[in-house]
């Protein structure tokens, strides 16, 4: 025999109610259904405006990155293409890909791995894997995404170069 599912049990005890008790009790239900509509469409409403500051963010960065005035050391540029990947909902990052979105915008640094290794050091990156040809698999950490924001609120305030120049 099969167990009585939640539906099962609450019909049951319904069942059990005066025909009086049932029409309040259909006035409670109409309640907790329009309730529960609201929350659903304001939690969906929430998730498309995160969405959408996420891109206004996103593109911010892009256009930082593609501006030649915008001076970036290799650690602040990684961090930035990192926190984009991550944006996007690329979970583990490779260098080698961080490589060739980088160079995209012109700003490969000399060598992504090592500046991985380096900000893993820092605890801003975890390495989740070594890869074939050194090419790291990576995640920011919570202290990387920090940075990130950081990085990108000293350039919205324009005063000169962020602080991540020096790594290692």
């Amino acid at each position: 025999m099969s167990t009585p599912s939640r539906i099962q049990h609450l019909a049951d005890d319904l069942w059990q109610l005066s025909l009086s008790e049932l029409r309040h009790f259909q006035g409670v239900i109409a309640k907790i259904v329009e309730t529960k509509e609201e929350i659903a469409a304001v939690s969906e409403n929430s998730a498309e405006e995160r969405d959408r500051e996420a891109a206004i963010v996103l593109k911010e960065i892009r256009d930082y990155l593609e501006n030649d005035e915008v001076a970036l050391s290799g650690p602040e540029a990684v961090v930035l293409a990192s926190f984009c990947k991550h944006q996007e909902g690329t979970e583990l990052l490779e260098s080698k890909g961080l490589n060739i979105f980088l160079d995209s915008y012109g700003r490969k640094p000399a060598n992504t791995t090592t500046v991985v290794d380096k900000l893993s050091k820092r605890r801003l990156v975890r390495i989740e894997d070594d890869g074939l040809n050194s090419h790291k698999k990576y995640q920011l950490t919570e202290s990387g995404m920090d940075e990130a924001w950081d990085i990108v609120s000293r350039l919205r305030r324009g005063r000169g170069r962020p602080r991540l120049t020096a790594v290692g």
